[in-house]
């Protein structure tokens, strides 16, 4: 049984394919086009990769699974939004100042035409035929979002029975739902309709100081640990109760500060929310991208100012606040302890340690592609389990993307005319350049899904100094300064280095450092005295954790700086042309790719 799953035209596009339930292989479509995120693009070459990876053609597809019930489109969705806006213009006072619910209702049309069945059909079939794929082509089924989510998360976790949490954007017409899972079978116990949104809250003040939403809501996160030491002073943490006030089973969200209302400013937030802000602060406008200010004759970035440190801290603690709340109304209601997490909201690494840490939790899996990319996962195994199949399926590690042989790479190499080395000892070799302070481009077996490097597109350096993360800011990243890098380290090193037992091995979940690890490796180590951990086990993942255990020899300290293998704005490097590329575009000293090496000269 061969399923294709699709998240198409949408946040990130993405392919998978599923063989007998079981996940073979996956890619954005980034990772080929090389355009950041890609929003609204077919996965044309993130198909045709997965299809020919594991020697399938497109007739040879049983299904083609669509993480979207498009059934629901245009009438249920017409007449949830409808419903939506009439509360509103009935329950609020019209201030022809901020705009009002009909005002943000412009692109509605077009959003219901988008995901109508018998108009995507012809979108996605036209797509594949663009891409090349001839013949009969699979039947599309289309798969309610949130359960594309819910299944994605749960059917990867290897837990049996469990809670299940999504939170996102939106879905066809639910923006969290929560699920209890006994002997398989899913149970809906929560559900926040659109217009409520924490995607879209969380996303509306990433956009307000200057971010892309979407795409950068990790910059606010990282931005918002610099507000703790003034925690105890921040009058945004009662001021908020306006838009997002949390109670005793959930919270209470007033979406009329983000849609449906005037969006002079930007499209993720109204109107309404800039005269909220600057009502009480004048000095708060909204940040422009890049815009800079001056603070004690300094240029500096904008929403570096306090009064937006304040505000991007009290955004993360309320959003956090709303989401245990959430959780603790579902333990409520049932004996489960284990949870599993997924949607665009649980990218947020640190309110993900928030709810790992509730007492009631014995366990936690938050899926490392927890955004629309890694839906199509879900879609593919909810068609999977339709048609019979065992779906189980814990996820292990993420190198289910692009991987390319040593013959390749060394023919890459050949054609770029690059002078390489062979390396007997890989990890020996790459240990002693880091040792001597290189900073390396690290290739190795396939890319991995989600956001995060975790040892096969990375960026390594030995993390001792704090100075190597503004290295690797200025000259590699090209990124802002002030954000944070992330630890891997072996799983059996965990308990020096992290104050939590659990196994980390993605990069989705916060934890606290010990004072060994801030000590040793501070170029790791957040503000707040987070990190963003990889533990890596030996029996997965290798190669990476000899890497890791071979500078640790050398150093005393067997932890890598990890960072994804790319520059802002664009995607983790893919192929190894991308990789050659990169190198010489950037001040890595070195790049170590399969068992090849590449110094650069002087």
């Amino acid at each position: 049984m061969v399923i294709l799953g699709l998240n198409a035209f949408g946040q990130n596009p993405s392919a998978c394919l599923a063989v007998d339930g079981k996940l073979r292989a996956f890619s954005h479509e980034e990772r080929f086009n090389r355009l950041k995120g890609s929003h609204g693009l077919f996965p044309s070459q993130a198909t045709s990769w997965c299809l020919a990876s594991q020697g399938f053609n497109i007739g040879e597809v049983d299904k083609i699974a669509i993480n979207w019930d498009c059934h629901k489109y245009p009438f249920t969705a017409l007449r949830n939004l409808a419903s939506v806006a009439l509360k509103g213009t009935l329950g609020r006072k019209r201030d022809r100042r901020v705009g009002s619910a009909g005002d943000g209702l412009g692109g509605v049309v077009n959003y219901l035409n988008l995901y109508r069945p018998a108009n995507y059909q012809s979108m996605i079939y036209a797509a594949l035929r663009e891409s090349g794929f001839r013949g009969h082509l699979p039947e599309l089924v289309y798969v309610n979002h949130h359960l594309s989510h819910a299944y994605q998360a749960y059917y990867q976790s290897g837990f049996d029975d469990a809670l299940v949490l999504v939170a996102d954007g939106h879905g066809e017409d639910t923006c969290v739902s929560g699920y209890s899972v006994r002997g398989g079978k899913f149970s809906r116990i929560l559900h926040y309709p659109v217009p409520y949104s924490l995607g879209w809250f969380y996303g509306g003040f990433t956009a307000y100081l200057g971010f892309h939403a979407n795409r950068d809501e990790g910059k606010l996160m990282g931005l918002a640990a610099y507000g703790e030491e003034g925690k105890a002073d921040n009058p945004w943490l009662q001021r908020l109760d306006r838009i997002l006030k949390v109670n005793g089973d959930g919270f209470d969200l007033d979406p009329y500060f983000f849609k449906l209302g005037g969006n002079y400013h930007h499209s993720r937030y109204t109107d309404a929310l800039v005269k909220f802000i600057t009502g009480y602060d004048p000095t708060l406008r909204p940040v422009g991208v890049g815009e800079k200010a001056q603070v004690g004759g300094q240029e500096t970035n904008r929403y570096l100012l306090p009064q937006y440190i304040d505000l991007a801290f009290a955004v993360q603690t309320r959003l956090e606040d709303a989401l245990l709340a959430v959780v603790k109304n579902m333990l409520s209601q049932t004996s489960l302890n284990r949870i599993c997490l997924a949607g665009g909201v649980f990218m947020n690494c640190k309110a993900n340690h928030a709810i790992a840490q509730l007492p009631e939790i014995e366990d936690a899996f938050i899926h490392p592609a927890a955004s629309d990319d890694g839906s199509a996962i879900g879609a593919a195994y909810w068609v999977s389990r339709q048609l019979g199949a065992d779906t189980r399926d814990p996820l292990r590690h993420v190198q289910y993307g692009a991987a390319f042989s040593n013959e390749a790479m060394q023919k890459a190499l050949d054609v770029c005319g690059v002078e390489y080395h062979a390396l007997e000892d890989t990890a020996a070799t790459t240990a002693k350049l880091l040792t001597q302070g290189k900073i390396i481009g690290w290739f190795q077996g396939g890319a991995e899904m989600g956001a995060r490097a975790l040892g096969g597109r990375s960026i390594i350096a030995c993390p001792d100094r704090t100075a190597v993360k503004q290295v690797v800011n200025s000259r590699i990243k090209f990124r802002e300064s002030w954000r944070p890098y992330c630890p891997s380290l072996p799983r059996e090193n965990q308990k020096e280095y992290l104050q939590g037992s659990i196994p980390l091995p993605f990069m989705i979940r916060a934890e606290k450092a010990t004072e060994l690890l801030a000590r040793q490796a501070p170029a790791t180590v957040h503000v707040d005295n987070t990190v963003r951990p990889q533990t890596v086990d030996q029996g997965v993942l290798p190669l990476w954790h000899h890497l890791i255990c071979e500078t640790g020899k050398l150093t005393g300290v067997p932890v890598l700086l990890n960072t994804s293998f790319n520059v802002r704005g664009e995607p983790m490097v893919n192929s190894p042309f991308d990789a050659i590329r990169t190198f010489f575009s950037t001040g890595l000293d070195a790049l170590v790719m399969g068992d090849f090496l590449v110094l650069k000269k002087g």
